[in-house]
């Protein structure tokens, strides 16, 4: 297999506000590498709002090239459809200016299954997408949304979306592309195709002198915790 310019700083997509769909068969890896990658060359504080496990400290911690940047990742996890809307509407007290991102994976989950009918699920799954747009109308921000399956019920986050980044698995590597950009994330070294946490680990190594140089701001002396910000 042919090497792919291993001293080459990998290209990954930058987030511009608004709201954006990341699409994947598997999400874990692309998603934290996405934020962990914003975060990194971008001020202020990331939000994001758990489902199912997306957020847990392990795969962050392992990818993070530098743990103090999780400080800046403020977790909150939601079990419930209950919940996770109450999240949602406490967002809406939190985020200010200086925020930089809020992520939501999984947004649709827990909104198939509970002691609500589905009409009634499905109208607070589109009022939680009401408040995440209108956070990233409000100040600019890029909302990274996921969902768990592409069908009717989901069909309000793909509306919401105005932006679908797709990141699909290739011969040459990981492949993001969107209506905007197409970033092809070359295998760095020997160039075999990897998709695990080690190569997204690897992928963020190598771009640590885009880190370097990016302006970021001061560090939040606030700690995440589950169930709040």
């Amino acid at each position: 297999m042919e090497s792919h310019r291993p001293n080459r700083i990998p290209e990954l997509p930058s987030l511009s506000g608004g709201v954006h769909l990341l699409e994947s068969e598997s999400v874990r890896g692309p998603l934290q590498t996405l934020v962990l990658d914003h975060v990194l060359t971008n001020r202020g504080p990331a939000y994001w709002i758990d489902t199912h496990g997306h957020a847990t400290t392990q795969p962050l911690a392992r990818l993070a090239p530098d743990p103090q940047v999780l400080d800046r990742i403020r977790v909150a996890r939601g079990f419930t459809t209950v919940q996770h809307y109450a999240l949602t509407e406490t967002l809406a007290t939190v985020v200010d200016g200086t925020a930089s991102l809020i992520v939501c994976p999984a947004v649709d989950g827990l909104y198939r299954d509970d002691g609500f009918r589905e009409d009634e699920r499905q109208a607070m799954l589109v009022r939680v997408l009401a408040m995440v747009s209108a956070l990233a109308r409000e100040y600019d921000l890029p909302v990274v949304l996921t969902r768990t399956q592409g069908d009717a019920f989901s069909e309000p986050v793909a509306n919401a979306a105005g932006d679908v980044i797709e990141c699909e698995q290739t011969r040459m590597g990981p492949r993001f592309c969107s209506s905007t950009f197409e970033t092809l994330v070359y295998p760095l070294g020997n160039g075999q195709v990897q998709t695990t946490l080690s190569f997204w680990e690897r992928i963020l190594k190598a771009r640590q002198p885009v880190y370097d140089t990016a302006q970021i701001g001061p560090q939040s002396p606030e700690v995440p915790a589950d169930g709040t910000y």
